[in-house]
């Protein structure tokens, strides 16, 4: 199946618990979206979407690259990707690839495995298999069960799709969803009882969200220099 590709990197966070602007800050010489956005731009992606917080479009447009698209995104992660997607009325349909900012260290490989994935599957993440004893608790702090872990998965990114299958579950999305809620694009297939296959991915696509995974980051990158 040959469908246009299309990335979509939503960059409108305000990286509270990281305490600074995590995107544009340099690591080790180059901002992080620089860093994520650099491994996209090998792969022939048609257009890159990049949503970012109101009032920011003009600033990241100086910074990035002239053939990456920035849009203003919404106010939460899930509203972003809807308002980039909702960008492509001009195609019926496509492989879109939505990837996290703050995940700079993602493999060539995760994203052309979950394309591969998506365009027989319709829908493909990648994911972390759990190596911990997962606990379910009580309202009152006491341990109700032990969740067997087998099954158990840590959804990342990439997390890519075919476009109107990712516009089926808009379409059937409650008019009552509170958006902040769906943490991730596979959540709102769920939803709309939609399969979503799971491409097993490395724990180094990490995401940085606290200054300890900045400072590892660093390290990584100085060690590997």
């Amino acid at each position: 199946m040959d469908l246009p590709l299309i990335a979509i990197i939503p960059s409108a966070g305000i990286a509270c618990r990281m305490g600074f602007d995590k995107l544009t800050t340099p690591l080790c010489g180059k901002s992080v979206l620089s860093r994520t956005l650099e491994t996209f731009q090998t792969l022939g992606f048609e257009k890159i979407i990049v949503p970012v917080t109101p009032g920011r479009v003009e600033e990241f447009q100086r910074l990035l690259d002239p053939k990456i698209t920035v849009i203003v995104g919404g106010n939460c992660r899930a509203k972003s990707v809807h308002n980039a997607v909702e960008t492509l009325s001009d195609l019926e349909n496509a492989i879109v690839v939505i990837h996290d900012c703050d995940r700079p260290f993602v493999k060539t490989d995760i994203i052309l495995k979950t394309i591969e994935e998506a365009k027989t599957a319709v829908a493909a993440i990648a994911a972390v298999p759990c190596a911990s004893t997962v606990k379910e608790a009580n309202q009152d702090g006491t341990i109700a069960s032990t969740i067997p872990r087998e099954k158990l998965y840590f959804a990342s990114t990439p997390q890519t799709f075919q476009l109107k299958t990712l516009r089926e579950a808009y379409a059937k999305l409650d008019a009552s969803t509170i958006w902040e809620t769906l943490t991730d694009e596979a959540m709102i297939l769920e939803k709309a009882n939609l399969p979503v296959r799971i491409c097993r991915d490395s724990e180094e696509n990490f995401k940085l969200t606290t200054r300890k995974d900045w400072d590892f980051a660093a390290y990584l990158l100085t060690k590997n220099a």
